[in-house]
């Protein structure tokens, strides 16, 4: 793609449609204006770059994709959505939610006390109104270097997501939910949204967020037309603050997602992150979490559940900056038909960050016979005392563990079940907030076993 035709693209229109639109400050247009310059000279990712072992959206025009919004959110009720039905219910009890979608309304509800104490739950064009001042520090920062293509075009076009701040020294026992329907997009369509979480310092909060949607039709050409979905998530932990993040995919087999996670760890913080990936044509996510400084630690997972022709491709990073932090990632991956994944995954240990703790594993199940999975861990350590490991397997299902439970009176298919459930409720323990299990099992087994909401095996 030339600079030419590229100067012409719908990016460069929306990023001044955005800011006269929303009567944006003028540090933010600048801001995306600059996000924007790099998106230009930054080449489109190939399999041969480090990061995209083996994903391949060359073919992508990103000149073809037309942004599109979410809906407004407002305080009356849920839009009436399986999804949204299914996800209240097992979250009964809340602190907060905000469902966001494209085609209808959103809504969003917040416990009156927290608001009292100074904690903010809105959607980011509310946010970039109300509370400029806040964002500026995290908006206005020059992009990371290593952020790619897709990366810049989101910090330059985001038109969407939301701004949760929680205050120092509040905790917040029960989870806050958010959604983000995209089944209203159409082919050719694009969604950028964009998540900032402020915990301040020995606050609590639990965040879990979801994106789900099917892939829309085809173009009026007559041909298959792709959704893209780039997202970008930026997390703060403050010193001695605990947070948990859950972000799950549910996309249809039209869609592209290419996302960004980042998290920083103050000193003494807990982060907790569990990415769930529950279905779409190509998913992309980089999962960036950076201990900063002493006694700061993190757990990461992942599960991925693929299907038919599905590609994953997850890459973790985990940057070690300070003496004294540790860390454990684990990622879990089932694929069954021809699906297939990648996972990436780096422990970095900088030369300051002495009695460094971390450890990463990748477990990969192969349910299909053309299914495929590649597992590249690495270990950058420039200390010296530290301990650092990692593991990876990559196998097929036990076929002694099928006919053991076919012989209790199971089908095939119910033992495949119970199997990959309990290959995942084993990550899914370790996880703080309970009433996530049970709904990341359902959606699990509803994905890849076509089973009705509500009759999930007991594991």
């Amino acid at each position: 793609m030339t600079e030419t035709k590229t100067a012409s693209t719908i990016a460069r229109q929306r990023v001044d449609d955005l800011a006269a639109r929303h009567g944006e400050a003028g540090w933010l247009k600048e801001a995306r204006l600059s996000d924007w310059e790099l998106y230009l000279k930054c080449p489109m990712p190939t399999p041969r770059d480090q990061d995209w072992h083996g994903t391949d959206l060359s073919a992508l025009d990103l000149s073809a994709f037309t942004a599109v919004d979410f809906q407004p959110v407002e305080p009356k009720s849920p839009p009436e959505h399986p999804f949204v039905a299914r996800t209240l219910r097992h979250f009964s009890r809340r602190a907060g939610v905000i469902v966001q979608a494209v085609g209808r309304p959103g809504y969003i509800e917040l416990d009156a006390g927290l608001a009292a104490r100074g904690v903010i739950l809105c959607d980011l064009s509310t946010a970039l109104r109300e509370h400029g001042d806040r964002l500026r520090p995290y908006l206005a920062v020059p992009a990371k270097p290593d952020l790619n293509k897709f990366g810049l075009m989101a910090r330059a076009l985001f038109n969407c997501g939301l701004f949760l701040f929680v205050p120092p020294g509040v905790e917040i026992d029960l989870p806050i939910l958010s959604m983000a329907l995209t089944g209203g997009a159409t082919a050719g369509s694009a969604i950028f949204p964009r998540l900032i979480v402020l915990a301040g310092d020995n606050s609590k909060v639990s965040l879990i967020h979801a994106s789900a949607g099917e892939g829309a039709g085809r173009s009026g050409g007559g041909e298959s037309a792709p959704v893209l979905h780039s997202g970008l998530v930026e997390i703060q932990a403050g010193a001695g603050a605990r947070v948990s993040f859950l972000d799950l995919y549910q996309f249809g087999s039209n869609v592209v997602s290419v996302n960004r996670s980042e998290a920083a760890v103050a000193q003494d913080a807990e982060f907790t992150s569990l990415t769930v990936a529950l279905g779409g044509g190509t998913t992309k996510s980089d999962i960036a979490t950076y201990l900063q400084a002493p006694g700061a630690a993190s757990w990461v997972s992942g599960l991925v559940l693929g299907s038919g022709h599905e590609h994953f491709n997850f890459n973790t990073i985990e940057e070690h900056n300070a003496p004294d932090t540790r860390s454990d990632i684990n990622f879990r991956v089932a694929l069954g038909d021809s699906s297939a994944s990648v996972y990436q995954g780096i422990i970095r240990v900088a030369r300051v960050a002495q009695r460094t703790n971390a450890y990463q594993q990748n477990r990969n199940l192969l349910l299909g016979g053309q299914s495929k999975a590649d597992s590249i861990p690495k270990l950058e350590i420039l200390a010296d005392d530290v301990k650092c490991s990692h593991g990876a397997t990559v196998g097929p299902v036990d076929r002694d563990q099928i006919f053991y439970l076919m012989s209790r009176g199971l089908t095939e298919s119910e033992a495949e079940e119970l199997i990959v459930l309990g290959f995942f409720k084993t990550v899914l323990e370790s996880y703080p907030v309970a009433e996530a299990v049970d709904w990341v099992l359902e959606s699990a087994s509803q994905k890849l076993f076509r089973k009705p909401s509500g009759q999930t095996p007991a594991i």
